[in-house]
């Protein structure tokens, strides 16, 4: 089925595993996914936030070398925490990893609202 495009999908539960989705195509054709997860089992756990190429039904295509870690520090800075969300900072969260995919595909940044 195919999913909404350029709309958060939001499953948020206290203390539950929780999961929010974004669905784009590329200029293309290709299908993609952001794909921010929390697991809730600890509250000091942090989201995770992935983006990940989705097959022509919008299933993962996992082992993909375009599957990218949105939230990797590609260099660290002694002494700070980088991309470190608490479960009720998702609303942050969902903003930053939008400006990440922009800057990492400038041509659909219209698109990613």
């Amino acid at each position: 089925m195919k999913p909404k495009l350029n709309h958060w999908y939001v499953d948020v539960r206290h203390w539950c595993p929780a999961q929010i989705e974004y669905y784009f195509q590329d200029n293309d054709g290709g299908n993609w996914q952001i794909y921010l997860r929390w697991s809730g089992q600890r509250g000091d756990e942090p989201w995770s936030a992935e983006l990940l190429r989705c097959d022509d039904t919008w299933e993962h295509v996992y082992d993909c070398p375009d599957n990218v870690d949105l939230l990797e520090e590609k260099n660290h800075v002694p002494g700070t925490v980088i991309g470190y969300y608490y479960d009720e900072e998702y609303p942050f969260l969902m903003e930053r990893v939008l400006e990440i995919v922009r800057e990492m595909k400038p041509e659909l940044r219209d698109k990613l609202v």
